[in-house]
Parts: C-alpha cells; sequence; structure tokens
C-alpha cells in the first residue's frame, strides 16, 4: 500500500487580513501584510477552565471543559506607512514623511489568512479576530510591527447568508508554491 507524500506547511508564509463581513463572513478583500520576520508566525492556543464538582471527601462527581483560546501572532519587518493606515492605526504621512500612530487596537473584527510556501501544504482561514499591534524595534530587525490576532468562534447566521456557525477556523489546502 502506497503512503500519501506529505507536504509540510514550514518556512516561509505569507499573511493577509481583511475586515470581517456581515454575519462573521470571510472579508471579500485580503492585504498582505509584507515582509515577515523569520520563524515569528505561530498559531497558539490556551486550554480553557477546567470545572469540577467535588462531592465531601473530594470525589469528583462531575467535570467539564471550556474550550480556551488561540491567537496567531507574527512580526512584520519595516511595515509600510500603507499598511498602518490600512490597519485604522494612523493617517497618512505628512509632508515631512511624520506618520502619527493614534492607537494600537485595530477598530472592528478582522479574518486572517495564512498561506505556506509549499504547495499543497495546508493553510488556516480565520473569519473572526480581534486585532492589536505593537511596534517593535532591535538592532537585528530594525522596526517592526508585531500583529496578535485573538480568534474567536463565528457566530454568524447561514439563513442570511454568513457562514457556518461555531467554528474557529477552517484548514485549506495551497494550489501553487509561494514565491
Amino acid at each position: 500500500m502506497a503512503k500519501n507524500k506529505v507536504i509540510a506547511a514550514w518556512s516561509k508564509c505569507k499573511v493577509e487580513f481583511g475586515f470581517t463581513g456581515e454575519n462573521d463572513a470571510f472579508a471579500a478583500e485580503l492585504t498582505d501584510v509584507g515582509y515577515i520576520k523569520d520563524k515569528s508566525t505561530e498559531l497558539s492556543a490556551e486550554e480553557g477552565d477546567a470545572l469540577q464538582l467535588v462531592a465531601s471527601g473530594g470525589e469528583v462527581v462531575a467535570e467539564d471543559q471550556n474550550e480556551g483560546t488561540l491567537q496567531l501572532v507574527t512580526t512584520v519587518i519595516e511595515p509600510s506607512a500603507a499598511l498602518y493606515k490600512k490597519l485604522g492605526i494612523a493617517e497618512d504621512e505628512d509632508q515631512s514623511g511624520e506618520q502619527k500612530v493614534k492607537t494600537h487596537i485595530v477598530p472592528g473584527d478582522v479574518s486572517v489568512k495564512v498561506t505556506p510556501k509549499n504547495k499543497g501544504a495546508k493553510g488556516i482561514k480565520a473569519p473572526v479576530c480581534r486585532l492589536s499591534v505593537a511596534p517593535a524595534f532591535d538592532e537585528e530587525s530594525g522596526n517592526a510591527l508585531i500583529l496578535t490576532f485573538k480568534i474567536t468562534k463565528t457566530t454568524g447566521i447561514p439563513e442570511v447568508g454568513g457562514e457556518d456557525q461555531n467554528y474557529w477556523y477552517s484548514r485549506f489546502t495551497t494550489t501553487a508554491a509561494l514565491t
């Protein structure tokens, strides 16, 4: 019996975001965040609270586990003024080239898509996230912007054109290698 070839989703990736549509629909238009710092993109999960009902004598009579949280973090190298504006956290640069950053919380819900480099590898698409940004600077990487996407479940209503309810993200297979 032949084994299926494993295509790993490692190395370079592309991160795109857009503003979530009505009824938690995945964004209709995506923006590439730009150059990503090597080995900085990570999807992580935190366990939810464990609930226990304990009877006299320490006997556990019921137990439940909450889902917890998911977040995607990536670091953009030398982010453009256009990215700051598209994120909604700054206006255009002024005539002297200065750009005033007004907040580090991106307004509204955003969708995020992570496409791995290798054709046939699995990527992810999360339709509903809250996005915060943090500026960074170091002598090795220069200016950077750390993007933190806190992924939440969809609550759209399929009967009125929304996405299916109760999912965090979808997985997809890449159809072409990143260049």
